[in-house]
């Protein structure tokens, strides 16, 4: 593992750099600074010191293979599922809730990594059956969605709330980024952070506002519901965390916490309305007996 790729030589930065070339004439526009500099990140956690230009060469190959579709819409970077297509709220639903797929983790709908297939977790804990719907939210009621809507507009509430009663209290620097052991890494001005945590929470919350608004229902509804509470759950636990973090001490429970607070919730609001769906086909199915 180097630290950074500017310590190769001519030569094998050189063939990095046509091997980024290569992979990028292959990405949308918009997307390709993003794919890039996953790679340059791949390279340099693969890569020893005094790596050479045919080590480059060979890994760059690996990748290659591994760049390779393995279905269609499928990618992978080093064995790690890969995917930049335009995310949307009904791609959401679908990964985050999946009964039917036995994967707990499932390839992110955005970005480089893995994503929690909370279907899979309920089924597993026996909450729900893998073909208890006809298909994820087609039958949750309309009052459902909008009911739902109560919990990202709760926690967003909560962030603009504590910002409006205790920004005045807090001091100009607030902690910014944390260390795997909990650290705090960086600070930012106290308008900063503000701006971001609100925005994290808000921004959102008021697009599964105008989704659940304009009568949008199945995938799509519950998909931007879930996105939201996420988001403004993450934007609440930051919050917390920036004032609790001011003396600078390590908090190892930070980034086990910040997982839990993106997944909990949201994985506890796609599941009310999954529930919810079932009980309405329950309902019709036993009308259509009569």
């Amino acid at each position: 593992m180097i630290n950074s790729l500017d310590v190769l030589d001519a030569e094998a930065r050189a063939a990095l750099d046509a091997c980024l070339e290569r992979v990028g004439h292959g990405v949308e526009a918009e997307f390709r600074e993003e794919v890039l500099d996953d790679l340059r990140a791949y390279f340099t956690d693969h890569l020893e010191p005094g790596a050479t230009a045919a080590d480059v060469t060979a890994l760059a190959a690996s990748v290659g293979e591994s760049f390779e579709p393995e279905e269609p819409g499928e990618a992978r970077l080093g064995g790690v599922p890969i995917d930049f297509t335009r995310p949307t709220a009904e791609r959401v639903a679908h990964t985050w809730w999946n009964p039917r797929d036995e994967r707990i983790f499932v390839p992110r709908v955005f970005g480089l990594g893995w994503a929690l297939n909370v279907g899979a977790v309920a089924v597993k804990l026996g909450i729900i059956e893998p073909d208890a719907e006809d298909e994820p939210f087609e039958s949750t009621p309309t009052r459902a969605f909008r009911q739902a809507l109560v919990v990202p507009g709760v926690l967003s509430a909560a962030v603009v709330a504590h910002y409006a009663l205790r920004g005045r209290e807090l001091p100009g620097r607030l902690p910014n980024q944390a260390d795997i052991a909990g650290r705090v890494g960086s600070w930012t001005s106290k308008p900063v952070a503000a701006a971001t945590d609100i925005a994290v929470a808000v921004v959102p919350t008021l697009w599964a506002a105008a989704s659940v608004g304009r009568g949008d229902t199945g995938a799509r509804a519950a998909g931007s519901l879930a996105t939201a509470t996420g988001a403004a759950a993450v934007a609440a636990g930051l919050t917390l965390w920036r004032t609790a973090a001011l003396d600078g001490r390590a908090r190892p429970w930070f980034g086990p916490a910040l997982a839990a607070l993106l997944w909990l919730p949201a994985g506890g609001l796609l599941l009310a309305l999954a529930l919810a769906g079932r009980t309405a086909e329950q309902q019709r199915d036993l009308g259509g007996e009569q």
